[in-house]
């Protein structure tokens, strides 16, 4: 991505970044921003829940709905397939897990049913179809905030990694918070998905690009993930949890070839063991031979889930999992920007988590 120098003016409402470096900075700052909204708020996530967390939201927005402020909210049906990362329908001979599981569902949607009778207008992604499997890989994975967008000194948005329930909040992870130019591309594309469409393509706004996936259409963020790594001339850095892929290894491993510093870092203890989730251990091993600097993140029980890249003086960020096979299958938007401030805050980010990660060896 190269730096814009055709614009002759100076936009009316620059781009500012926040990044708030984990989901409880994130929910304490989406409460205050809540409890200030004068007009609207829309919300979309992939994965919500009736514990401390998705209450703490709730509470929020039932309080700002009798200000008169308008709420819409859209939830994948993810939560009606996964709740508190375990399959519902999977067949336990714990039978007291069993009643837990299905208990936090059932509680989910009685919560959901308490927010459409307060009037939040509530809509939900991706129906699962026949007997609920023939399309469980098809997700909104999505993660999008906009609050007070029609008012353009006020209107702020959210993009990352973050979801709303305890045991997401428990894993290491960020979200931004964002004002200018991006907040109308991003209230576009929440309407969009509103009305039951998915966007996908590259939108340029003053000092970065928002990329979308669409399951259903072209795929951009892969991509032009491998673009800047092939073009890398310092350093790249990612964090995900499903890193994987052997387009994005191989411009990782030919980057480190090319005397680029290649770093990455990945989850000690993931919470996906199957082939569809977490980065081999053959993988992994084979990236190290060849030069990349493997880090195991140890905090958070192991567990990271931020989702991040950044190429020398470009970071990117948002839900994307840099995962080859998600790709192809989950709908999901991301921001890739130059703006110095967030190249710093994101350098910042990356360095304190490899400092809490393990070095992998051969």
């Amino acid at each position: 991505m190269k730096k814009r120098i055709l614009r002759h003016k100076k936009p009316v409402y620059p781009s500012s970044y926040k990044l708030l470096s984990n989901s409880h900075v994130f929910l304490d700052d989406l409460e205050k921003e809540i409890k200030k909204a004068k007009s609207n708020i829309d919300l979309q996530f992939h994965t919500f829940e009736a514990d401390s967390v998705g209450n703490r939201v709730a509470k929020c927005l039932f309080a700002a709905k009798l200000r008169g402020v308008k709420i819409r909210f859209i939830i994948d049906y993810f939560i009606d397939l996964f709740h508190n990362d375990y399959f519902i329908y999977r067949p336990r001979l714990n039978r007291a897990l069993q009643r837990i599981i299905s208990g936090e569902w059932k509680n989910t949607k009685k919560l959901l049913k308490q927010m459409e009778e307060a009037n939040i207008e509530i809509r939900r992604t991706n129906p699962l179809g026949f007997l609920k499997l023939r399309k469980a890989f098809q997700r909104n994975h999505k993660k999008i905030v906009t609050i007070d967008s029609a008012n353009p000194k006020q209107a702020i948005a959210y993009v990352g990694g973050c979801n709303l329930s305890e045991h997401n909040a428990s894993w290491n992870d960020f979200m931004v918070k964002m004002k200018g130019e991006m907040v109308p591309i991003l209230q576009k594309d929440f309407n969009a998905t509103w009305e039951g469409k998915d966007l996908d393509g590259k939108i340029e706004y003053e000092d970065g690009v928002i990329l979308t996936d669409s399951s259903k259409g072209s795929h951009e963020i892969i991509p032009f993930a491998i673009d800047l790594i092939n073009n890398s001339k310092k350093r790249v850095i990612a964090e995900s949890p499903y890193l994987r892929g052997k387009n994005i290894y191989k411009s990782l491993i030919d980057a480190s070839r090319h005397g680029v510093d290649v770093r990455i870092v990945v989850p000690l203890h993931n919470n996906h063991k199957s082939r569809l989730g977490a980065p081999s251990g053959k993988s992994l091993k084979k990236l190290v031979q060849n030069g990349v600097k493997v880090y195991r993140f140890k905090e958070n029980k192991g567990m990271t889930h931020a989702k991040a890249l950044l190429v020398d003086n470009i970071t990117m960020f948002g839900s994307s999992n840099l995962s080859e096979f998600w790709a192809k299958r989950l709908t999901e938007v991301n921001i890739a920007t130059y703006n110095e401030s967030m190249v710093k805050q994101m350098e910042k980010k990356l360095y304190e988590d490899m400092k809490m990660s393990a070095l992998q060896e051969e």
